[in-house]
């Protein structure tokens, strides 16, 4: 089966949706599928022609997720798509196309439907004001019921359900991760040397995640700031590093910030715990499906899609979204119970590997590709 591949971001940068997608493509490619990519997004075209997967570069301008780029689309659309179609008729024609962006998800559906081209919109992104206040949202709407959505979580079903896409058309596929990039790292002892710790006494709580307030970073540090014997390591950069920065200066617990890690399997195996503590929407959370491979217990709030596929107090600590108070409740539950802290990481374990591998995610999208020939 040919399948096509397109994206037209408006940024793009190394991130957990990319890898995703190189990740599908790669096993689609392995399960026998022709894979191509169309597109403007560096990040894609670099790393597909790393990967030696065929690329078409195509820049067509923004998409329309900005106040001014919605607007300014009513009279760009037109030029644009008759850019997209000449560039689609100069390529093998595709079996199936899996859309990554609003912009071609508009002006491309209808046409592949008329070519007998299956259509899937791939949809990683949270779902915020760029999506819910979008003018091209009723359209977007009325499309949706010639494609295929597929989105990451049950969570996200939901919203998209709730957005108005027909529910029998949105379907929830997991993310998925390589075990094998956990399992050949070079450093495979699960207990690093104490000295790598922040303090070998402590427990250690680590945190992967941007700043930025759907992210809920600042509710973190007003849940553990009162609790003695750990210390607290964030990673991540965004817009709100400054606000955190001084919120980390008022707070009298050891808590380190950075902005990367050199090597982030032994920052998880130094962890006793992870916390992902998204206020509002996160599509998937695949820093707590890593947690889960190597053995990491992990507290999880309900914004985050994965928490869909975990039990709370079995292979995850799940608390409610948006409360300080719940969070260090969540928290603690792990901190004061060394038992249940191993038996949330066995079961963790457990379900990363039942659920959440790349093979799994492949396969998945394979059976849906083969349920949807015309």
């Amino acid at each position: 089966m040919r399948i096509l591949f397109t994206r037209f971001p408006l940024e793009s940068a190394y991130g957990g949706a990319e890898v995703q997608v190189l990740s599908l493509m790669e096993g689609l490619i392995q399960h026998g599928h022709e894979v191509r990519f169309l597109g403007s997004c560096p990040t894609l075209l670099k790393e597909c022609k790393r990967r030696k997967i065929p690329v078409t570069q195509l820049t067509i301008g923004p998409p329309p997720v900005t106040k001014w780029g919605a607007v300014n689309f009513l009279w760009r659309k037109k030029g644009m798509k008759k850019l997209l179609e000449q560039a689609v008729d100069n390529l093998p024609k595709a079996d199936a196309v899996i859309m990554l962006s609003l912009t071609e998800k508009l002006l491309l559906t209808r046409i592949f439907e008329y070519s007998n081209i299956r259509t899937f919109w791939l949809e990683h992104d949270r779902v915020g004001r760029w999506l819910t206040r979008n003018p091209w949202l009723q359209r977007l709407r009325k499309l949706s019921n010639n494609a295929t959505t597929i989105v990451v979580s049950e969570l996200s079903k939901k919203i998209y359900v709730n957005l108005g896409f027909p529910e029998d058309k949105v379907v929830a596929i997991p993310n998925g991760i390589d075990p094998d990039r956990f399992i050949s790292n070079p450093n495979p002892n699960p207990n690093p040397n104490p000295n790598a710790r922040p303090h070998p006494y402590y427990l250690h709580i680590g945190c992967i995640s941007r700043l930025t307030k759907d992210k809920g970073v600042d509710l973190l540090i007003d849940a553990v700031k009162d609790i003695r014997g750990i210390n607290l390591t964030i990673v991540g950069s965004g817009r709100d590093a400054d606000q955190i920065k001084e919120s980390i200066a008022n707070c009298q617990l050891p808590i380190a910030l950075k902005s990367r890690v050199e090597d982030l399997c032994s920052f998880y195996k130094s962890t006793d715990l992870l916390v992902l503590p998204s206020r509002e929407h996160d599509p998937f959370g695949l820093v707590i499906a890593e947690a889960m491979m190597l053995e990491v217990p992990v507290v999880v709030t309900d914004a985050c899609g994965i928490a869909d596929y975990l039990e709370d107090g079995k292979d995850a600590i799940v608390v409610e979204a948006a409360s300080v108070e719940k969070l260090k409740e969540g928290i603690l539950k792990l901190i004061d119970n060394a038992d249940l802290r191993n038996s949330v990481a066995k079961a963790g374990f457990k379900t990363a590997q039942q659920q959440f591998t790349v093979n799994k995610m492949v396969k998945r999208y394979c059976k849906l590709l083969e349920d949807n020939k015309v």
